[in-house]
């Protein structure tokens, strides 16, 4: 009776405000899964709403936020803004400048390990129509000494389409060695393809490799939180790629791919200088993941964590180790029924997203430096913003990007007590 009645609901709404959705996300729906939920965490979340008891704005006049670089040492911050610009933040002196333009929608973004005067950055289309024929999505590199900006990559290696995950793992992935490689200047139509969207990235210790994520690779991919990337959450595609840019090599490399909505990424290190392993978040499935480059385990992957509360965005580490993560919005109890009956889907696909049950609830949670172990987690009501998309710890508080139109200010709260 009660599956008679939603097919009825959903037939009523698509009947009167049908939309047209694209053809591939009708085409990828998985097979039924049960996501599930970490009891560990709901143990450990704090009472009330303690992000909007904390929250300040040292500077009102900031558009809304996809990525923070902080260079205290420096008294200076550069954000990367949904108005199309990096900005310089003042941290001293309590001021914000539009600073550089970039070529479309500026997204994560790193600063050279070895050289405070750059920073790697990814971008993105803000609309599908946006042009991308000379300057498209890929990775950039920010002078800011002399504000110029020089284009790293736009294109990668063609993925195989016949390749799937061996027994026991997630997806595909290629050790250190075994990364399907090739130079900058052999790049062609026929060997490559265009990057479709670059979400996050991480460099390496020595400054030489940028590994970035591709949640998705649909033709005219947008960035940020949209009606396209809440469809590719809720049909589970596999369509994640996770890539490598050698800046001493001068080449591109497919490191991982067939995964879901990889977004988040962080780099782990054992004795020496060269990276072991990658932590990642598959967004869609609330969880975080383990590739193994180096080792025994090289050509592994693992679950770290799963079943977070929200969705997980951007990830960085505190001085201490410890991994903060955003929560961009919470895990709805209905999407969670819809991965295990697939079959309703289809027709919610068709639903406008205004329609849709989406929560305005963001948070913010910390883990071990493992990854492994919950350690502090909040939820925002809303009620002040939504689409908290990172959290970059500084030195005495956390600095909250803030995903959402038309919200302005560099929101920062104090580390919780327990964390202090």
């Amino acid at each position: 009776m009660k599956k008679h009645f939603l097919f009825l609901v959903l037939i009523g709404i698509c009947f009167h405000h049908c939309r047209t959705p694209e053809a591939h996300f009708k085409n990828q729906i998985q097979e039924p899964v049960d996501l599930p939920y970490h009891s560990g965490i709901e143990k450990i979340k704090k009472e009330g709403d303690p992000i909007r008891a904390h929250v300040s704005l040292p500077i009102s006049e900031l558009p809304p936020q996809d990525e923070i670089i902080l260079q205290e040492d420096l008294n200076r911050a550069f954000v990367a803004s949904m108005d199309g610009w990096i900005w310089k933040i003042d941290l001293k002196e309590k001021t914000s400048v539009q600073y550089v333009r970039t070529p479309l929608l500026p997204g994560g973004m790193v600063e050279h390990p070895k050289n405070k005067d750059i920073i790697f950055f990814c971008v993105s289309r803000g609309k599908k129509d946006d042009p991308v024929e000379e300057n498209g999505p890929g990775i950039y590199e920010l002078t800011i000494s002399t504000k110029s900006i020089r284009k790293i990559g736009t294109r990668v290696p063609l993925a195989p389409k016949d390749q799937k995950p061996k027994e026991g793992q997630i997806g595909v992935l290629y050790p250190f060695g075994k990364d399907r490689k090739i130079s900058f200047t052999n790049m062609n139509s026929a060997n490559s393809r265009n990057v479709e969207k670059a979400d996050d990235l991480a460099i390496s210790k020595d400054g030489e490799r940028i590994y970035f994520t591709e949640p998705y690779d649909h033709p005219g991919a947008i960035l940020g939180v949209s009606p396209q990337s809440r469809s590719e959450v809720l049909t589970l595609g596999r369509n994640g790629h996770l890539w490598k840019y050698d800046l001493k090599e001068q080449s591109a490399s497919l490191v991982a791919y067939q995964y879901s909505y990889l977004d988040g990424i962080l780099l782990e290190y054992g004795e020496g200088e060269k990276e072991t392993g990658i932590i990642v978040n598959e967004l869609s499935k609330s969880r975080l993941l383990r590739l193994h480059l180096t080792g025994d385990k090289a050509g592994l992957d693992e679950i770290v964590i799963e079943g977070l509360p929200g969705f997980p965005d951007g990830m960085d580490r505190d001085t201490n180790g410890r991994i903060w993560i955003a929560l961009v919005t919470e895990r709805s109890k209905l999407v969670t029924w819809f991965h295990k009956h697939p079959f309703w889907k289809s027709l919610l696909l068709y639903v406008p997203d205004r329609l849709l049950p989406v929560s305005r609830k963001t948070g913010i949670i910390a883990l071990s430096p493992d990854g492994s172990k919950p350690l502090y987690y909040s939820m925002h009501s809303g009620n002040l913003f939504s689409n908290i998309i990172v959290v970059v710890p500084g030195k005495d508080r956390l600095y909250l990007a803030i995903y959402q139109e038309g919200y302005k200010g560099l929101t920062v709260m104090d580390y919780p007590d327990e964390l202090k």
